[in-house]
């Protein structure tokens, strides 16, 4: 009985010996993850990549992991995902993603941008892009701008546009004016122009083929204007023709220094650049320009 009791704990030792050699190896082997920049992964051959649209601005990223580790690749705001067919837009990742892989392994993964080029035709089903780089120094300000302040996806997409493709900046707007008023200001730094005196708010819809419908929806401002004596006069629209195509309100206005709440449903109304006025009878009080 001793005896096999001997052997026993002999053999136990010997187990727990090996072990407490295997489990710092395991430990480490489990711990192990390589971080690195989807710019570098790709530049050092760490991974291969193949980029495919799902359908609208949505792409199929499929990666292989060359590497005996797992890895955590991170996609900065700013990367720019180009279509191989020229025609069709390409897409900017304005918002950072990180994607998880174990060693070795083949992984796909959804990763959504914003269209950075407005005139081009949407992407459809099974278009290839390229795996990527990083965007111009003005599309990769905006982007990390918009991942540091996340809003809505209609005021980045439009945010984007006004850089990609000198969109209008007074098209940045959205439910709340206060953090799209600092990004209005942050794009027209960038773009070098005045910080819009008024606000256009649209709606952008990308179907799922990257088709863009724009619908207009309201036009606001607060414009200052002198009276030097009360009067009645009117508030109209004009289109680029002349021709009065919006809203038409009555209304005396006071003598001294004024400020109008102008708040214009522009519902319907085509592309094209437009006129505001207050006039009266003999006088001109407000003429501003607008585009939609």
């Amino acid at each position: 009985m001793n005896i096999i009791l001997k052997n026993k704990e002999g053999i136990m030792k010997q187990t727990l010996k090996q072990l407490s050699t295997l489990l710092p190896a395991l430990s480490i082997n489990c711990m192990a993850v390589t971080t690195i920049s989807i710019d570098d992964a790709l530049r050092k051959s760490l991974i291969r990549a193949d980029v495919t649209c799902k359908g609208g601005l949505i792409l199929d990223y499929k990666i292989k992991n060359n590497i005996d580790d797992s890895v955590k690749v991170i996609v900065p705001a700013g990367w720019r995902m180009n279509a191989v067919k020229e025609n069709y837009q390409d897409v900017l990742v304005a918002h950072e993603q990180i994607l998880a892989m174990g060693r070795n392994e083949t992984k796909s993964f959804e990763i959504k941008g914003y269209c950075c080029e407005y005139t081009n035709s949407g992407p459809i089903k099974g278009l290839k892009y390229e795996t990527g780089k990083l965007a111009d120094t003005k599309l990769l300000l905006v982007a990390k701008y918009l991942n540091a302040s996340k809003t809505d996806d209609n005021t980045e997409q439009y945010a984007v546009w006004a850089v990609s493709n000198n969109r209008p900046t007074a098209n940045i707007t959205g439910v709340n004016d206060s953090i799209t008023e600092d990004l209005r200001k942050f794009v027209a730094t960038i773009k070098d122009e005045p910080i819009p005196w008024y606000t256009l708010r649209k709606k952008a819809v990308i179907n799922e083929y990257g088709n863009i419908h724009e619908y207009p929806i309201q036009l606001k401002a607060n414009v200052d204007y002198q009276v030097d004596k009360t009067c009645y006069a009117w508030f109209y629209v004009t289109d680029s023709l002349g021709n009065k195509v919006g809203e038409i309100k009555g209304q005396w206005v006071n003598a001294g220094s004024q400020e109008y709440a102008v708040r214009l449903n522009i519902k319907g109304f085509k592309k094209g650049k437009y006129k505001m006025k207050l006039a009266g009878e003999n006088e001109t009080f407000i003429d501003k320009e607008f585009e939609i």
